[in-house]
């Protein structure tokens, strides 16, 4: 269903033509929209894990694809190197280039749920519309927030990739209005509780502002927030760097740097999530 994305290429800059030869100039940083990540060469190998797959079964598991053929799943480096695919340097190398795309991540995402020293940040791309976002939020995030969010373990960030229609930018920029009031996580949940299919109208500008009164929000400074559009700008630019690195369908997550695909059971997240904190 999902597209197969296109290959990420890091830009070199030019070496100076000869003669007398000239080494070639050092490789350039990567900017991908608004993230700004060191060494081009060995961030691709991260990058590439991205879009080629997580674990071959994850492809059995349903998610809203962003259209065409189905998404390969991206293997970890550890699942390489047990594999023989890659030896100990490069799993260490893309260990340290998945440390620093996590760290870019963490500081282009808004919204934060859990303790901000939690050894275990989930970054999420999300489209509100999706089905299956709203199943992991429904569903296997209060199990997440239950045993490790609680506990300070484990932090959750949210990113929006709204690529299904209007409606899921309308509601994407409502739920940022709603954080101007401190009103986000409320909001996000709310969204999540009150889908009904794609764009068939659950999402309506005037559905997002009866949500916001209903959550006893300022209707006047939500809706003036909404109509003049304040956070397109920033739902759009969040959706297309996720595009960029490599996000084909909703939801994904990054786990500390390593990606999972899907609305994944329970018992998927806290492998990840053991594995990350070393049991």
């Amino acid at each position: 269903m999902a597209a197969e994305p296109p290959p990420i290429e890091a830009d070199r800059l030019p070496a100076a033509p000869p003669p007398p030869p000239v080494p070639t100039a050092p490789r350039a940083w990567l900017v991908i929209g608004p993230i700004i990540v060191q060494s081009s060469a060995t961030l691709f190998v991260s990058l590439a894990m991205l879009v080629l797959g997580l674990a071959a079964g994850f492809l059995l598991r349903p998610f809203v694809p962003l259209g065409g053929t189905p998404l390969a799943v991206a293997t970890t480096a550890s699942d390489s190197a047990s594999s023989g695919l890659v030896g100990s340097a490069e799993q260490t190398q893309a260990a340290a280039d998945g440390a620093a795309l996590m760290t870019a991540l963490v500081q282009g995402t808004r919204h934060f749920i859990g303790s901000a020293d939690a050894p275990v940040t989930i970054i999420e791309f999300a489209d509100f519309q999706c089905p299956y976002c709203g199943r992991f939020a429904l569903d296997t995030y209060p199990q997440i927030d239950q045993a490790y969010i609680a506990s300070g373990q484990v932090r959750v960030g949210y990113q929006h990739f709204a690529f299904l229609g209007e409606e899921s930018f309308w509601a994407a920029e409502a739920s940022e209005c709603a954080g101007d009031q401190d009103a986000f996580w409320p909001y996000h949940d709310y969204l999540f509780a009150h889908q009904s299919g794609e764009n068939q109208g659950a999402f309506t500008k005037a559905n997002l502002k009866t949500f916001a009164a209903n959550l006893g929000l300022d209707t006047a400074a939500f809706n003036s927030c909404l109509e003049n559009g304040v956070y397109r700008a920033l739902v759009s630019g969040q959706t297309q760097a996720a595009q960029q690195l490599g996000v084909r369908s909703t939801p994904t997550f990054v786990v500390n740097g390593r990606p999972i695909l899907g609305a994944q059971p329970y018992d998927v997240f806290a492998q990840y999530i053991g594995e990350a904190l070393g049991n």
